[in-house]
């Protein structure tokens, strides 16, 4: 494989990684407003833990891709 074809290779794959980071997010953003319109206390702190998790998970990705930018 050639460098251009190696380069291609590398943006498909960290274009599927930023994908898979965004939809972390949006998803977090999703629990968060179905905890807001939950009707019982147990589901909305249910909904709120998913959301809370999904957003660390989001910012741990978002922290690797800065890290990648650096080359740390």
């Amino acid at each position: 494989m050639d460098s251009y074809e190696k380069m291609e290779n590398e943006m498909q794959t960290f274009k599927k990684y930023l994908k898979m980071t965004n939809d972390l997010l949006c998803d977090s953003y999703k629990w968060k407003k179905l905890s807001e319109y939950a009707e019982d206390v147990d589901s909305k702190e249910k909904y709120k833990n998913i959301s809370n998790t999904l957003y660390e998970m989001f910012m741990t990705e978002h922290q690797a891709i800065g890290e990648m930018f650096k080359g740390e």
